[in-house]
C-alpha cells in the first residue's frame, strides 16, 4: 500500500523552473534599474560640474563679447564632457547685464529600464553665474552713533563688523573699481563741504561744522542748494532773518565726521575705529547724506553719473532706536513725526535710480521702526538683528550679497 501511495508523490521541479522564469525579469529589472540610477547619477553630476565650469569661464573675461562668451561656455562644456566619455548634450547659453546661464534639457538612454517601457532619463540643469564688474561700485554706510549704541558696546560691535566689511569688499573687487563712504549719524551730521551751500556763511571757503536737515522739501531731495537760503543746510530759522549755526564740539571729539566715498581703506577703517556715540537720534538725516554722498552732483562730487548700467550704488542705512529729532516738513512744520515720511521719499528717490539699499534694525523692538527699514529697503534687503552679537552675521551676509556683483557661482 505505502508503494502505490508513492506513485501520486507531485512533480514540482517543473512547477519551480516555471516560478524561477517569472520572478526572473522583476529581478533583472531591479537590478538593471539600479545600474541605469547609477549611471543617470553619475552623467547628471558630471553635467553639473561641466555647466558650473563653462559658465564661469564664460563669465569671467571682463571685455568679452557675447559671442566670444558663448564660445568659452562650449568649448569648456564639451572638453569636460567628453574628459568623462559622456556623449555631448546640447548646451544652452544665454547672457544678460549681470549673469552668464548655462543650461543642458536632454535625455540619457536606459538600457534595463527599456523592460519596463522607459526610454529614457531627463536631465535639465542650469548654471548661473554673476559677470564681473565692469564699472565701478560705491558703498555708503550710514551708522547711528546716537547715545543709546553705548548699551552692551552696540558700536563696538557695529564697528567692527563695518571694518570687516570694508576689508573684505576691497578685497573681492577689483583694484580701482570700488569706493566707499560712511555717514555717521546722531542728532546732527559733522561734515566739510563748500561754504556756498550753508547758510549765513561766507561763499568761497570751505566750511566744516554740524547740520540737521534742509528746509522741505530739499531734504527729501538730492539738489545742489543755491541761493536760496531754504535750500543750504547748516542752523535755518525761517521766524529769523539771521540764522546761527550749530555747537560742533562733541562732534568733532567723538570723531563723528562725515567722510566721502574714497578708495583709501585704511582711512575708513582707522577713522571708523575711533567714532563713539552722543547724542539724539536722527535717521533721516543720516540717510539724506548717505544719498548725496552717492549723487554725482556737489555738495559731493565724487559719485559717478547714474547713466552707466554699469556703475552700481549701495547704501546701507542702521539703526538702533527711533527718530528723536525734528525734521521740517510741510507747510513749514518741523517735528518728529515728519521723518518717516521724509524718509520714505529719500529712500524712493534712491530706488528710483536704482541704488540698491539695505537697512539693518539693529537691537529694534519697535514695530514702526522695523516697518518703517523694511519700506525703505530695495525689497529683500532689509536686515533684522535680534541682538547685538549678531550684527557680525548680518554685515557678513550683505557683504556676500554685493559680493556677489563679482563673478561668483550664483545658482
Amino acid at each position: 500500500m505505502l508503494q502505490q501511495l508513492k506513485q501520486f508523490k507531485p512533480e514540482v521541479s517543473g512547477n519551480m523552473g516555471i516560478i524561477f522564469s517569472i520572478c526572473l525579469v522583476p529581478l533583472l529589472l531591479a537590478a538593471g534599474s539600479a545600474i541605469d540610477y547609477l549611471r543617470y547619477n553619475n552623467t547628471r553630476t558630471a553635467i553639473r560640474a561641466a555647466l558650473d565650469g563653462a559658465a564661469m569661464a564664460a563669465a569671467l573675461p571682463a571685455d568679452a563679447t557675447n559671442k566670444e562668451r558663448i564660445d568659452i561656455a562650449r568649448s569648456y562644456f564639451d572638453k569636460n564632457l567628453t574628459e568623462h566619455s559622456i556623449s555631448l548634450p546640447k548646451l544652452n547659453v544665454t547672457i544678460d547685464d549681470d549673469t552668464v546661464t548655462a543650461s543642458v534639457d536632454t535625455a540619457m538612454p536606459t538600457s534595463f529600464m527599456l523592460l519596463a517601457g522607459i526610454n529614457d532619463m531627463r536631465i535639465n540643469e542650469f548654471s548661473e553665474v554673476m559677470r564681473p564688474f565692469a564699472g565701478q561700485a560705491e558703498v555708503v554706510l550710514v551708522l547711528d552713533y546716537s547715545l543709546s549704541m553705548k548699551d552692551d558696546d552696540k558700536y563696538l560691535r557695529m564697528g567692527a563688523a563695518a571694518s570687516e566689511m570694508i576689508k573684505e569688499l576691497y578685497d573681492a573687487i577689483p583694484a580701482g573699481k570700488l569706493k566707499m563712504g560712511l555717514v555717521p549719524f546722531s542728532g546732527m551730521v559733522f561734515t566739510s563741504m563748500n561754504a556756498s551751500y550753508v547758510t549765513q556763511v561766507s561763499a568761497g571757503s570751505t566750511w566744516t561744522g554740524c547740520t540737521q536737515d534742509r528746509t522741505y522739501p530739499f531734504n527729501t531731495t538730492v539738489s545742489t542748494p543755491t541761493s536760496d537760503p531754504e535750500s543750504k543746510w547748516g542752523y535755518y530759522d525761517k521766524n529769523k532773518q539771521n540764522s546761527g549755526s550749530y555747537d560742533c564740539s562733541a562732534y568733532q571729539s567723538k570723531g563723528l565726521k562725515v567722510i566721502p566715498l574714497t578708495t583709501d581703506i585704511g582711512a575708513l577703517q582707522t577713522k571708523l575705529s575711533a567714532m563713539k556715540p552722543l547724542g539724539y537720534t536722527n535717521i533721516t538725516l543720516g540717510a539724506e547724506f548717505g544719498f548725496n554722498l552717492l549723487d554725482p552732483d556737489l555738495p559731493y562730487d565724487e559719485g559717478l553719473p547714474y547713466s552707466n548700467r554699469k556703475n552700481r550704488k549701495y547704501l546701507i542705512l542702521l539703526t538702533d532706536g527711533v527718530q528723536t529729532t525734528n525734521q521740517w516738513g510741510p507747510l513749514d512744520s518741523r517735528t518728529v513725526a515728519n521723518a518717516g515720511p521724509n524718509l520714505l521719499s529719500i529712500c524712493q528717490s534712491m530706488r528710483d535710480l536704482k541704488i540698491t539699499i539695505f537697512t539693518i534694525a539693529y537691537d529694534v523692538t519697535d514695530p514702526a521702526v522695523t516697518s518703517l527699514l523694511q519700506q525703505c529697503s530695495s525689497g529683500k534687503y532689509y536686515e533684522p538683528s535680534a541682538d547685538g552679537s549678531e550684527i557680525s552675521k548680518v554685515f557678513s551676509l550683505i557683504t556676500r550679497q554685493i559680493q556677489n556683483r563679482t563673478a561668483r557661482l550664483s545658482r
